[in-house]
């Protein structure tokens, strides 16, 4: 009997693949902001206004320092969210990352536009040390296709290490 709970455990222990979904909608928005103009009380205007970040067509199109503050500012952002969830220092380095975009409209959009969005977020979630680098050797991306919710546009992430 003890062989086989420990067989059974083992088993277990090999199909449990720990999860997280991390979502960044408005109500996400609203609480990183209020954690924003707390630290800079004297800034007005909202770091980041939208769920989904401008597309890499909208990026190029920026000038050098506009690109390098919408980089820092997602940085700043994504290591909120990395404390926000509790997964900062896990320092993972065999993770698995989904991106799912949910836009307010059915807009014809390319896949390669949105690029972006792993690039600034994951960035930040390395600083935060969520993952040990966000190369292919350690971090896996996928995309699942364009999803449209007209009341909550947002990026959801599901995490798996």
């Amino acid at each position: 009997m003890c062989l086989f709970v420990h067989t059974f455990v083992l088993i277990l222990e090999m199909i449990y693949i720990p999860q997280l979904l991390i979502t960044i909608d408005k109500d996400i928005l609203n609480k990183y902001n209020k954690y924003y103009f707390a630290k800079y009380p004297k800034r007005r205007t909202p770091p980041i206004d939208k769920p989904i970040p401008p597309s890499l067509n909208k990026y190029i199109t920026m000038i050098r320092m506009a690109q390098n503050n919408l980089k820092q500012k997602y940085k700043e952002f994504s290591i909120w969210l990395s404390e926000y969830y509790k997964i900062n220092n896990l320092n993972l380095d065999n993770a698995s990352i989904t991106y799912t975009f949910y836009f307010k409209d059915h807009r014809r959009r390319d896949f390669d536009n949105l690029m972006l969005t792993p690039k600034l977020i994951n960035d930040g979630f390395v600083e935060a040390k969520v993952f040990k680098d966000d190369c292919g050797e350690y971090l896996k991306l996928e995309f699942n296709p364009f999803q449209y919710d007209k009341l909550n546009p947002r990026v959801e992430m599901l995490l798996e290490w």
